[in-house]
């Protein structure tokens, strides 16, 4: 089999497992409830109609209005088969109000019931019999004092069409008339100079247009190019690159340009998907599936780095490309750094899908994600280009290639180790260390091209070796939280007992659960804190696990690690839920607000 099909197939691997991730995941419970109700018990050709949705919002929320000044303006789309012709909605009078979220701003909102009228006409020439009008009804609701995620009100309603001479009769009186009492309009646009409410990314990307919204997710992409999450992919970056020395400026800027593409299309088609399936991203970045698929694929160019085999594009893209070799190599490199990135873009990927996933275009979510991509990918592609145009006469170039290759292994490890146990986990980067300062110290030829270069590479591999020995030594067992597991009642149980409650969502495939085990809650002070609580942790190893699968759905969990709150009668103190690792600082926060 050629190399390049292999990586196809691990890719495919990779994109199967993550859509079993995403399934692990339950959406949360509607806030807006619609039904569609009709002036007439049937319709009849040739003759107007009166059609109006109702709906409900759920008590203590309310929802943004379709006037253009609210954060996330709700929409209203409505299909219905040929002959059948709707007019433009007309929307309820909103009312505005001050909220502690925007307390200097009046924003227009619904709140219990309202209703929304919608004028038809029956063509003459529709034939008798049953037809189906679709309503879909978007917005997104608000508490007091937080947002959620945009839902959309489905409704199908199916309604005979009438025979000639059949007789139709008025029904719905109350709620027609209902809505024509409270004054019904269609809101008109908002006068010259009002500016769009400051809250959630999915309100501001809903109200901007489609050049801003690409321009705002460009942006947003160049400031997570800067997170920690992609500290890791700079020295592969440099190593890698740096040993595509000798070539041209044009083929230059096309492998940093694949590079950057294979991080484009992993979000992009993630977008796309997520707008096709209304699909929510959890933790499927994290899943041991993809953790695999990772390693593997940074072990298949790495041994591509030793020499093992060089990898090529398929013939009919070499025979387009002019035979230029290096692009396919670039391109994987670009989709295993989208996966890579992965835990530090999650929160903002997360408000991006649920957007894209009620939009339900999947061109579009594959083209919002692709600026987001961009922005991520616009410094990696300026580091690509220098590392490949730095100057690396003769023998040097061959030490690179090696080096990158041994930083392609330590990463592979580095995201295996959550998913091996600790025994294994804890020696595979130390063992790649090692192996790595022996070869290159004491075996790589091109290392020895001169006196100095030999003995600095010695010096520096010794220094390595050392390193790793102490990385291998066991580390003392430190203290952190007592942790009690969770079972169906235990939130429950700590309310009766009058103390407020901790519950920890975690799985020994997490790494960055580790992260927040091994930094925050081994803090003094954080363990310190956490003793007015009852602690309880829930473990997600197990994926088929009941207990946890259902608290994932009972507290709407989107990713491990989540960390949420009680007081001390039960009610969970949303603003100090934590979602991925945050640091002792922000937890002493969070735990204080609780009481």
């Amino acid at each position: 089999m050629r190399t390049y099909k292999l990586i196809f197939i691990l890719i495919i691997v990779i994109l199967t497992s993550a859509e079993g991730a995403f399934a692990q995941f339950g959406k949360s419970e509607p806030y807006v409830t619609s039904k569609v109700v009709l002036s007439s018990d049937k319709l009849k050709p040739g003759a107007a109609f009166e059609l109006a949705i109702v709906a409900t919002v759920k008590k203590g929320f309310h929802v943004g209005s379709h006037d253009k000044d609210a954060g996330y303006p709700a929409s209203l789309k409505l299909t219905a088969p040929k002959g059948i012709t709707l007019a433009e909605p007309v929307w309820p009078k909103a009312e505005r109000k001050a909220f502690p979220i925007a307390p200097d701003e009046k924003i227009p909102v619904y709140e219990g019931k309202f209703v929304i009228k919608v004028k038809g006409k029956v063509a003459k020439n529709v034939k008798p019999g049953t037809i189906t009008i679709v309503s879909k009804l978007e917005v997104q609701g608000c508490k007091d004092d937080q947002c959620y995620p945009p839902q959309t009100s489905d409704v199908k309603l199916k309604v005979e069409v009438a025979k000639p001479g059949e007789k139709v009769k008025s029904i719905n009186k109350d709620i027609f008339a209902a809505a024509m009492l409270r004054g019904d309009h269609i809101p008109k646009p908002p006068a010259a100079g009002t500016s769009d409410d400051a809250g959630a990314m999915a309100g501001k990307l809903a109200s901007a247009g489609i050049p801003l919204r690409l321009a705002m997710l460009f942006g947003l992409g160049l400031l997570l190019a800067f997170t920690p999450c992609v500290y890791p992919m700079i020295p592969i970056t440099v190593g890698y690159f740096g040993s595509q020395v000798g070539s041209s400026n044009s083929k230059v800027m096309k492998l940093a340009g694949a590079y950057v593409l294979g991080l484009a299309l992993t979000y992009s088609t993630l977008g796309a998907v997520a707008a096709t399936t209304g699909g929510v991203f959890g933790s499927a970045m994290q899943s041991p599936m993809v953790i695999v698929g990772i390693a593997a694929l940074l072990v298949l160019l790495s041994m591509s780095m030793f020499g093992l085999y060089e990898l090529k594009p398929p013939a009919f893209v070499a025979n387009r490309s002019s035979g230029k070799d290096g692009v396919l190599g670039a391109l994987m490199m670009g989709l295993v750094f989208g996966i890579v990135a992965a835990p530090c873009v999650g929160p903002v990927v997360l408000g991006l899908l649920l957007y894209v996933a009620n939009l339900g275009s999947p061109l579009m979510g594959f083209v919002l994600f692709f600026a987001l991509a961009l922005g991520l990918g616009t410094p990696l592609f300026a580091l690509a280009a220098f590392s490949a145009k730095m100057p690396v006469p003769g023998m040097w170039m061959v030490a690179v290639k090696k080096i990158a290759g041994f930083l392609m292994l330590g990463a592979a490890a580095y995201f295996l180790k959550p998913i091996l146990p600790d025994s294994i986990g804890n020696l595979l980067i130390p063992a790649i260390i090692l192996a790595a300062a022996i070869y290159l110290g004491f075996m790589e030829k091109s290392l020895r091209s001169s006196k100095i270069v030999a003995s600095l590479t010695r010096v520096g591999c010794v220094a390595a070796l050392a390193a790793a020995v102490a990385m291998a030594m066991p580390s003392s067992q430190s203290v952190s939280i007592e942790w009690q597991p969770y079972k169906l009642n235990s939130i429950e149980s700590s309310a009766r007992s009058g103390k407020p409650a901790m519950l920890d969502f975690t799985a020994k495939w997490c790494g960055i659960c580790k992260e927040l085990e091994r930094e925050t809650f081994s803090d003094p002070e954080v363990i310190k804190m956490t003793r007015k609580f009852n602690t309880f942790r829930v473990d997600g190893t197990d994926r088929n696990n009941k207990t946890m699968l259902a608290a994932v759905e009972k507290y709407k969990v989107i990713g491990f690690p989540t960390v949420i709150f009680f007081d001390s009668s039960g009610r969970e103190i949303k603003s100090a839920r934590v979602v991925g690792f945050v640091n002792s600082k922000e937890m002493l926060k969070r735990i204080a607000s609780v009481k």
